[in-house]
């Protein structure tokens, strides 16, 4: 079965664990969303968000799914916990080995897989937690983008780090960019500029409404 079938091969408890992770978040973290408007409802896409803490992913998951039910890239370190592994396989998550050596093709065939099938796919381009830091993106974005022709949405967290705290969080989807082949042929170079170029479109994204 192919991972991240858009509305299909879902368990039915899937939409109401979104729908009270979004309760939690609204009652605990008087999140603000904006933007979901721009998430193109059908056809493949790949939403690119920075990447601030572990409250991130399921921020993402359960508001995307007011639109559309997104697969996401995630660590294979946390499918071997039993319950959440479980529960991460079938909720459309890809596990990625993050320390294989030249990138892992199994969990870039599972997103190519996804894409092909219409799906909407949540990736974080700097490939790990921030923490402060200002961090290169991995130029996987752009190949995804290139092979399976999916426009990229930019989409910036805001305050996710002091969830624990209570923190008011904020979550904006912002523009749609498609990669365009490079006139000269030099794919490499091409993809660093769409990669960085993404995170740029990320960073541009103001908190304010």
């Amino acid at each position: 079965m192919p991972p991240a079938l858009p509305h299909k091969n879902r368990p039915p408890a899937l939409r109401l664990g979104y729908s009270l992770l979004r309760i939690f978040f609204r009652v605990f973290n008087s999140i603000r969303v904006s933007g979901l408007e721009n998430i193109p409802t059908s056809g493949p896409v790949i939403i690119a968000c920075n990447h601030l803490s572990n409250v991130d992913p399921p921020v993402l998951l359960a508001f995307t799914a007011l639109v559309r039910l997104p697969g996401i890239i995630a660590k294979k370190e946390l499918f071997s916990i039993p319950a959440l592994g479980w529960a991460m396989n079938r909720w459309g998550a890809i596990p990625v080995d993050r320390g294989r050596e030249g990138g892992d093709l199994g969990a870039f065939r599972g997103c190519m897989t996804s894409l092909k099938y219409d799906g909407c796919l949540i990736i974080f381009p700097e490939g790990t937690r921030a923490k402060g830091r200002k961090l290169k993106p991995k130029p996987g974005v752009a190949l995804m983008a290139h092979k399976s022709g999916a426009p990229v949405m930019a989409v910036r967290i805001f305050n996710s780090e002091n969830f624990l705290k209570l923190g008011k969080i904020t979550l904006k989807y912002g523009p749609l960019r498609r990669f365009e082949p490079p006139a000269d042929g030099n794919l490499k170079a091409a993809y660093v500029r769409f990669s960085e170029t993404v995170m740029s479109d990320i960073f541009s994204i103001t908190e304010e409404p």
